[in-house]
């Protein structure tokens, strides 16, 4: 287990495979989570398609601004993220984005279309995500210390928001439903997407201050596309490996609440078993994903 010093970063969850070793890693894939308070990767072997490591670690602050420095010290001392692999990909979960249908998007104007709904942050740079099978891109932004800390140590490292794999596992969800929905709840926010014949209705990112929130939220959004909450069949998904307090309420009112799966064309180091795979699907699920 890697040691952090300075207290800058506890170890929450360290799983490596023991058919690991440091030799592979030209062979495998790294994907990289950042927010506020929390540091998270795994590692895929994508000669044997298999995830032989996952680890998360528990920064210090929640403020943003601290984030680059704290997530350096974590670079600095583990033992795993200074390695060269064969791609990367980092993942950053921030409620700044929005999505503009592909047939109207312009490169130039990106800027504009985050800002406009967002404002302007400083120190951010504002980047794209090209989410096929929704037809839209997603639009987001990213401290620029962040990713220059993430360039130096994996200079060929891709960019994601947290919409793109939520939006993709959205379109994977077998459901008969004429309309379907579904949720991903952060610690202080929920995800929430609306998807009607294989067609992206609606993404959104929603603060919450208490678990009724979810449901003030969801009830607005079923009553704006008239869908019948309590019939839907509702795809869940969050970073606890129980049914979080959001979800236990949202039961009182919606009958089929179904657990969102990680990838299955993979297969995962028994180290990694099913609670840990579906508390950092994100993560898992970034692999793969278009840019």
């Amino acid at each position: 287990m890697p040691e952090i010093g300075n207290k800058i970063a506890k170890v929450n969850v360290d799983l490596v495979d023991e058919t690991f070793s440091v030799s592979q890693s030209g062979d495998c894939h790294l994907s990289i989570q950042t927010e506020p308070g929390r540091l998270s990767f795994c590692i895929l072997n994508t000669v044997i398609n298999k995830y032989v490591v996952l680890r998360d670690y528990a920064l210090c602050s929640a403020d943003s601004c601290d984030l680059p420095g704290e997530c350096n010290s974590v670079f600095e001392n583990d033992d795993l993220l200074g390695l060269k692999y064969k791609s990367s990909a980092h993942l950053w979960v921030s409620p700044r984005c929005t999505l503009v249908p592909e047939h109207l998007f312009e490169t130039g104007e990106k800027d504009s279309y985050l800002t406009f709904n967002h404002g302007s942050t400083a120190g951010e740079l504002i980047l794209q995500n090209h989410i096929r099978a929704a037809g839209a891109y997603s639009i987001f932004s990213c401290p620029e210390a962040l990713m220059n800390l993430l360039r130096l140590h994996q200079p060929n490292i891709a960019f994601y928001h947290q919409s793109a794999p939520f939006i993709r596992s959205v379109f994977g969800m077998p459901s008969p439903d004429r309309k379907g929905m579904a949720v991903y709840f952060y610690p202080d926010c929920l995800d929430i997407a609306v998807v009607e014949n294989k067609k992206l209705l609606f993404y959104n990112t929603f603060h919450i201050t208490a678990p009724e929130d979810s449901v003030y939220y969801l009830a607005g959004v079923s009553n704006l596309f008239g869908i019948n909450i309590s019939s839907v069949r509702l795809l869940y998904a969050g970073n606890t490996g129980h049914i979080p307090p959001e979800a236990a309420i949202l039961r009182n009112y919606v009958e089929r609440i179904v657990e969102c799966e990680p990838a299955s064309a993979v297969v995962y180091s028994h180290y990694i078993t099913e609670p840990f795979r579906k508390d950092f699907i994100h993560l898992i699920n970034l692999y793969g994903c278009e840019s």
